[in-house]
């Protein structure tokens, strides 16, 4: 059976349900509300959903923007090999840098060491005759003349100075009691000595004028000559009741030596008389002190009483040999069995009696101050 269809005309095998045709005004409705919809759909994809993307998108700028940082605190594992860039960079910063040079400022040189300059050195120098360092130059000359039992042998050492603290004294023990005694060579290490002399034999002394590093150890008489060291250096020598005991004091004497006789006058030529005791006039190993200028002084030991090697010198002997040298002021002191010079520890003379005599007291010259001889009288 086929149907046909109204509408169209045409004829099918299935039945065909006719509609109504709609009014023009329902279609055109339709037609509206079909385009608004298309175009609401249009606009929501073009218009809305890209503008609502780019806000989303704007917020969480902002809010990226004012989050605080994460900060990485878990520490690294054990089995980590290469290190953190914080760990490079730290050793990059504290890598050591080159040291700058410091140099010292120049050393501050005394008077002395100014007008001496060319007899010391910058470095400490020792010889078996000689010691040199920057405040201290010490130079010992043996000197022989004559033969056989007429034959002199004498240690001249030439002493400069930087300061007056170079030149001391030291008594036995590093005190003054009467007939303290000591060897030379003990003496030496205690004071800290370089080189010393035998003295005026202090501890024997019961009167005159003695004065030891800055203090008066007897001040009685005037009646015996004396030899007195200032500490501006200079060395002045007095025959007996020849001097006041106060202005020397005054002046700022330091070490006043009581023996004698003075060995030369005013004019550094030997005296015409010596008052002086005959068992001090007769032919004996000597020690005297002699005396430039101020920082500038020499020791002389004469050698003695050993038949063929030396005999020993008289006053006008002695004196002369100072006049040779060229000393202002030279001043006798403690000879005989006493009379020694100890040099680098060591005896550098040869004295007589076996070199078994202890002695008083020592004239020294040594490097820096020591605390044995501050600390008293020394």
């Amino acid at each position: 059976m086929s149907y046909r269809n109204n509408r169209t005309g045409k004829f099918s095998s299935k039945p065909v349900r006719n509609r109504k045709n709609l009014p023009a005004w329902a279609v055109a409705i339709i037609n509206a509300l079909v385009t608004g919809v298309i175009l609401l759909v249009f606009a929501f994809f073009h218009h809305v959903l890209p503008a609502m993307m780019s806000e989303m998108e704007r917020q969480q700028a902002l809010l990226n923007a004012t989050e605080p940082p994460v900060i990485q605190t878990e520490a690294p594992t054990i089995f980590q090999t290469e290190p953190m860039p914080t760990e490079v960079a730290t050793e990059e910063a504290t890598e050591p840098t080159e040291a700058p040079v410091v140099t010292e400022p120049p050393r501050e040189l005394t008077e002395w060491q100014v007008r001496f300059a060319e007899h010391f050195s910058e470095e400490v120098v020792w010889t078996e005759n000689s010691y040199k360092s920057p405040n201290v130059s010490i130079t010992i000359e043996t000197v022989s003349r004559g033969e056989g039992k007429e034959k002199q042998v004498y240690h001249v050492a030439d002493i400069y100075i930087g300061s007056i603290d170079n030149f001391t004294t030291y008594t036995a023990d590093g005190e003054i009691k009467y007939f303290g005694t000591q060897d030379v060579l003990e003496m030496n290490e205690e004071s800290d000595a370089l080189i010393s002399i035998s003295g005026d034999f202090i501890t024997y002394q019961k009167g005159g004028f003695l004065l030891r590093n800055g203090e008066v150890y007897m001040e009685t008489t005037n009646n015996v000559s004396i030899c007195a060291l200032f500490e501006d250096g200079t060395i002045e020598t007095y025959d007996k009741k020849g001097y006041d005991i106060e202005d020397i004091k005054n002046r700022g004497a330091i070490q006043v030596w009581s023996f004698g006789p003075v060995l030369l006058d005013e004019s550094g030529k030997v005296r015409e008389k010596y008052d002086m005791p005959s068992a001090v006039s007769f032919t004996n190993p000597r020690s005297a002190i002699g005396y430039y200028e101020p920082g500038h002084y020499c020791f002389v030991v004469v050698d003695g009483r050993q038949e063929g090697y030396s005999k020993g010198m008289s006053i006008p002997e002695l004196a002369a040999v100072f006049e040779e040298l060229g000393c202002a002021k030279a001043y006798n002191l403690d000879g005989g069995g006493s009379a020694v010079m100890a040099f680098n520890q060591k005896r550098y003379s040869k004295q007589s009696n076996g070199g078994d005599r202890k002695l008083g007291d020592i004239l020294l010259i040594r490097e820096v101050p020591s605390e044995t001889v501050e600390e008293g009288i020394g």
